[in-house]
Formats: C-alpha cells, sequence, structure tokens
C-alpha cells in the first residue's frame, strides 16, 4: 500500500553527504551578494528538493477570493502601529493546537510561558498568514500577507526582467547539477531559480528588518528557521544585533540538512543561522555543538521539551479532553505516526492489521502535511468504516493526550517517539531511518528498530499477551 518504493527513497543521510562534498570545495564562496552570505538558504533548497522527492506533496493554490480577503485585511490594519515587544516568537499553525478554545504552540508555548514569568512582552508572527499580534493586546493586527506575496511577485519579475543575481551562479549549478546527478538522477536546477530564491530572501530580509526596527525586540524566538521567511528575519536581526534563537521542533540528527554537519563555516559565523539552538535533550545539543562548538558564533541550549511537560505537570488538563473515544482497555492500543515522505502505511504495517484484528485497536495520525492530500483520502476510503481502526481520533487529539492511553508507539522514524518516551509508551520503528536518526533512543531501550515483519509480529503479540495476563490479574 506504500506508495514510496524502497529503491527511490534517498535518505537525509545520502543527500547531506553529496552537500558536505560540495562544501568542501570553494563552491560555497561563489554564494555570496554584498555583505551577506547565501550559502545557508542555497544549502537547504538543494537539501529539501531533494527530500520532497519522496512524496507528492499538495499544490499551493492561491483562490481569489482568499487574496480579496488578505487584500482588504491588509487595508484596514494599515493603520495599526506595531506595538513594541520585547520578543518576538515566529511559528506555524501546523505547531498550534486548541483546547476548550484555548490555542497552545506545542513549540514555543514553554518558553512564552517564560517570557510572562519574567514580566516580557511579546509578539508573535504567523508564517502562514504574514499576521503579526500581540501578547498584552490581542485585537491588535497587523497583516503583511499581501506584502509578502508582492515580494514573491517582485522576486519572480526581477530576476527574469534584469537577471541580475550572483555572480558565476551558472557555473555553480552545472558543477551542482552534474555532482547531484550521480547520485540523484534527473536532478535539476537552474541559474534563475537560484537568483530568484536569492533575490526573494534578499528582500524579505529589507523588509523584516524594518519590521524588527518598529517591534524594538531584543529577541527573535523561532519554531523552525529553514524556510525563506526564516532565513531572512535571521539576516536581518543579525545586521541590527538582534539574538535569535530557534526552538527545537523534531528530530535533530546529525543527517538532518537544517541543523546536522555544516562544514565550511565562516570565520564570523552565518548570518542565516540562529544564534542560539535550543534543544530538547543532549543528543539534539551535540549535532549542533559538533560543527558549531570551535566556531563559538552559534551555540546551543538544552531547554528540554516543554510541551509534554506542560501536560505531564497539569498545566494543560489532561481530564478536560475525552479522548477515549474508541479506547478499549481490554485491546492493545498501538499509536501508527505517519509521515508526508512515507504517504500510506507500509506493507508490514497492513501484514499486521491482518494478523492482529481483534485484539488490537490501532490509531493512524497523520501528519499535518498530510492533511486534505491524497493519502489522507486513500486512508479514509481504505479504513473509515472498520470498527479497530481511529484516524480522526487519532489525527485530531493533541498529542500528549493521545499518549497518555497508548500501549505501542509504531512509526517509520517520526520524531513523535519524543512524546512516546515523555509518556513511558515503547517505540517501534520499522524504517531503517529510525536508527540512522534515532539510535540513541534505540540504544537507551526506549525505542527499538523492526525491519522484518516476523520481529514486529513477535513484540506486538508479546506486548497482547502481557495485556491479556494483566487484565486477568495474572501478573
Amino acid at each position: 500500500m506504500n506508495n514510496h518504493p524502497e529503491h527511490s527513497w534517498s535518505s537525509n543521510k545520502r543527500i547531506l553527504d553529496q552537500i558536505v562534498a560540495l562544501e568542501a570545495t570553494s563552491l560555497p564562496s561563489i554564494f555570496v551578494k554584498g555583505n551577506l552570505n547565501f550559502w545557508p538558504a542555497v544549502r537547504i533548497r538543494l537539501a529539501f528538493g531533494l527530500i520532497e522527492r519522496r512524496y507528492k506533496a499538495k499544490a499551493q493554490k492561491f483562490p481569489l477570493n482568499g487574496l480579496l480577503s488578505d487584500l482588504f485585511k491588509n487595508i484596514f490594519s494599515f493603520r495599526n502601529k506595531l506595538q513594541k515587544s520585547d520578543v518576538l516568537f515566529v511559528s506555524h499553525p501546523n505547531y498550534q493546537c486548541t483546547v476548550e478554545g484555548q490555542t497552545y504552540d506545542r513549540v514555543l508555548e514553554g518558553y512564552k510561558l517564560e517570557c510572562k514569568k519574567r514580566g516580557e512582552t511579546y509578539s508573535e508572527l504567523n508564517l502562514a498568514t504574514g499576521t503579526i499580534k500581540f501578547q498584552d493586546n490581542e485585537e491588535l493586527v497587523k497583516h503583511f500577507g499581501i506584502r509578502i506575496f508582492l515580494i514573491k511577485a517582485y522576486a519572480y519579475i526581477y530576476s527574469r526582467l534584469f537577471n541580475k543575481g550572483i555572480v558565476g551562479v551558472d557555473g555553480a549549478v552545472a558543477i551542482i547539477n552534474k555532482e547531484f546527478n550521480k547520485n540523484f538522477p534527473g536532478h535539476n536546477i537552474t541559474g534563475l531559480q537560484i537568483n530568484q530564491y536569492v533575490t526573494y530572501v534578499s528582500a524579505l530580509a529589507r523588509f523584516y528588518g524594518s519590521v524588527l526596527k518598529k517591534l524594538g525586540v531584543s529577541r527573535v524566538c523561532q519554531a523552525t528557521y529553514y524556510d525563506p521567511v526564516g532565513l531572512s528575519i535571521n539576516a536581518a536581526a543579525s545586521s541590527l544585533r538582534i539574538k535569535t534563537y530557534c526552538a527545537q521542533h523534531g528530530g535533530q540528527s546529525k543527517n538532518n540538512p537544517a541543523f546536522g554537519q555544516w562544514t565550511n563555516i565562516p570565520a564570523n559565523g552565518y548570518e542565516m543561522l540562529p544564534d542560539v539552538f535550543l534543544c530538547w535533550d543532549e543528543e539534539s545539543s551535540n549535532t549542533i555543538l559538533d560543527w558549531a562548538e570551535d566556531n563559538k558564533n552559534h551555540e546551543t541550549e538544552i531547554t528540554g521539551y516543554h510541551w509534554p511537560n506542560l501536560w505531564r505537570s497539569g498545566k494543560i488538563g489532561l481530564d478536560k479532553i475525552d479522548v477515549k473515544d474508541g479506547f478499549d482497555h481490554t485491546k492493545l492500543n498501538v499509536l501508527y505516526s505517519m509521515q508526508p515522505s512515507i504517504g500510506m502505511p507500509p506493507r508490514i504495517i497492513y501484514q499486521m492489521l491482518g494478523l492482529f484484528s481483534e485484539d488490537v485497536n490501532w490509531w493512524f495520525r497523520l501528519h499535518p502535511r498530510q492533511l486534505g492530500s491524497e493519502v489522507e483520502v486513500d486512508l479514509r476510503s481504505l479504513h473509515g468504516g472498520t470498527n479497530n481502526i481511529f484516524i480522526s481520533e487519532a489525527t485530531g487529539r493533541p498529542l500528549p493526550a493521545l499518549m497518555t492511553f497508548m500501549d505501542l508507539h509504531i512509526t517509520c522514524f517520526s520524531s513523535c517517539v519524543y512524546e512516546a518516551i515523555a509518556f513511558d509508551v515503547p517505540t517501534i520503528f520499522i524504517h531503517k531511518a529510525g536508527q540512522e536518526y534515532f539510535n540513541c533512543h534505540i540504544e537507551s531501550g526506549k525505542a527499538m528498530l523492526c525491519l522484518e515483519s516476523t520481529q514486529l509480529e513477535r513484540e506486538i503479540g508479546a506486548r497482547i499477551k502481557d495485556r491479556k495476563q494483566i487484565d486477568f490479574g495474572i501478573l
């Protein structure tokens, strides 16, 4: 049932090995324009371009009514003045969930609470809408969506009409295509695409530099830094000597192109990278320190993973959420965390569905990027009426609330392993990348790797047996 055959799947390690080889040459020095080094933007653009080939991403749509709505919101908020703040938080709706009418950010919530304790004010930039809201004045909203759209249009037109960009980019791109095609057949990127991207990031940096000045912030904290807005905010903040932070939002293995194995770093660091990486644990921190420690311009701070801790401490009430829809304690409750780069559950999961149709409740949790996709349509079509498979319940509930009732977590290599660990739920990885990204958790005994169906069958069967013995009071 999986729509991503293993032979077509390029791991992050293979991709990053190729990029590190390029960084060992003088090629990154070509991507300097003015006083700004654009290599981080180019590296990330190349890496995620290859990563996205693993799956069919949803095409971006710009409906006319949506653009008109944004236009009116921008016009009506034109007179709204940006309010002075101590900190700017930058996040995306994918990281947010609503509990009893209150919206929480699973990545940044803990840091926002720390700001409040210190008596600091903060503003919040929504990456999806381009809006800025203010903590102590919720009615004040500044809309920048149309301006961001116009900046993107400017980059498209300017790069084509004037053909101006980085000198020597065509020759550099020719080298990149030649080297990449040895390992990734069909890879092709043009000098025009790179120049357009560089023009876009550069224009965004100028725009957000103006925004940061008006906000008067001393710190910026982002849930993700490696999209064009994040890169441009880091660059703008660097020029204004504003400290930038990136809060960990998922796995940070050494083979993650955004976090691992940066080499050939300038003496003063990269302006587009965060000054400080806020990490959940020592292993995630070491991914950064392996390349940043000698340079001293980028550092880490281990803060722990605030999101599950807020639930465990009772600051977000577990008892206030009805997570028991479909829950049956007499069965083994297994959560399968899905991922865009994998698509539909792989064959090994369907083998388990056939073997354990009576004793297991299966909870299939869609990734936020799969919502509204063909994968969701296919999954619901196949399993929407199956009485022991729960899709909406698994996808719609906050993950910490869900983990409270799970007996086992299975995934290819999802960072949901962190929530599972926080709630003492064992994880089984069923893809070799699980070991590549999370070997420390496997070695610690908090997770395990099962690549063969017989091994996974044995593990699930043993847990069913233990469950029955508990129910009958044998254990």
